[in-house]
């Protein structure tokens, strides 16, 4: 059994070139590496080898120390296959477990079979899908859709609303391939990064979107996610995310959304269709375990 510890600021290198082999080289790894090393509810498991880090994870705990949410999960090409992850994946697991947490929780692409093979091992459960896209140069798309007006609003606008309205999936959101229970505390730590707009029918919500601005290896990334119980709903919000992408000069944007609309999408001339070779729909997927 390999010798797991905490990451250190002299893993730096070996950090960026695990980073360089992940998701063509535009992987988030060292945009979070200091945030982890700084974050007393960050703990990092790495595997060493003939002085190099090959191998590493994280556990964050967050929503007040109910969840612990995994991340960072990767392994150097040179050495996958040797069973790291499974390792390190039951590490953190027993690290949730030894914190007292109530749950751990990641999220992954669907097309990532390893991963989600390596999830299930660990016990944890698929609980729902969303469609993501990725388009470069939003602000060349002139496509735009307005059926009805969408209004940006606080979080504390949405603390008592935004559950009843039906939109999300046990009741959990979605932002930046993350996830958290769509509580009062959760809505506002959001929204510290993130902004909220909605369509409203009779005072109720009817759409709901959430998008922000992040740094990313090309240059600056729009990403959202939308909620919307409607056709038109769906198109309003991903027209003004569009919008908000061109406006805030991004080069790029990453939007998530109700697999019902994937269609709906990619009838769309500028969307780009993310299946996989064998007609797979590139899609993100949260999985959990009670511990």
């Amino acid at each position: 059994m390999p010798e797991i510890r905490p990451l250190r600021e002299s893993d730096r290198d070996d950090i960026l070139e695990i980073a360089k082999h992940t998701w063509g080289g535009h992987d988030y790894l060292p945009y979070s590496f200091d945030a982890w090393l700084k974050d007393k509810n960050s703990h990092t498991a790495a595997i060493e080898q003939e002085g190099h880090v090959i191998a590493l994870a994280n556990l964050r705990v967050i929503e007040n120390g109910r969840t612990g949410w995994m991340e960072g999960l990767r392994v150097h090409p040179d050495y996958r296959g040797r069973g790291f992850a499974n390792t390190l994946t039951n590490h953190v697991v027993q690290t949730a477990i030894d914190l007292r947490l109530e749950r751990i929780r990641y999220t992954s692409a669907t097309v990532n079979v390893e991963s989600l093979h390596i999830g299930q091992k660990a016990g944890m459960e698929r609980k729902f899908d969303l469609a993501v896209s990725w388009h470069a140069d939003p602000g060349e798309i002139a496509w735009r859709s307005s059926t009805d007006p969408i209004r940006e609003v606080a979080s504390t606008q949405l603390h008592h609303n935004l559950v009843s309205s039906g939109l999300l999936p046990y009741n959990v959101i979605i932002y930046d391939w993350k996830a958290l229970d769509a509580r009062p505390d959760a809505l506002d730590k959001i929204g510290q990064t993130a902004r909220f707009w909605v369509q409203l029918q009779n005072g109720a919500i009817k759409s709901f979107s959430l998008g922000l601005k992040r740094d990313a290896s090309g240059g600056p990334q729009w990403a959202f996610t939308v909620y919307a119980s409607s056709e038109s709903g769906f198109l309003d919000h991903l027209s003004h995310h569009v919008g908000m992408a061109t406006e805030n000069e991004c080069t790029s944007m990453f939007g998530a959304f109700q697999k019902e609309f994937s269609h709906t999408f990619f009838a769309l001339d500028w969307a780009q269709d993310e299946d996989d070779d064998e007609g797979e729909e590139f899609a993100l997927t949260l999985l959990e375990r009670v511990l």
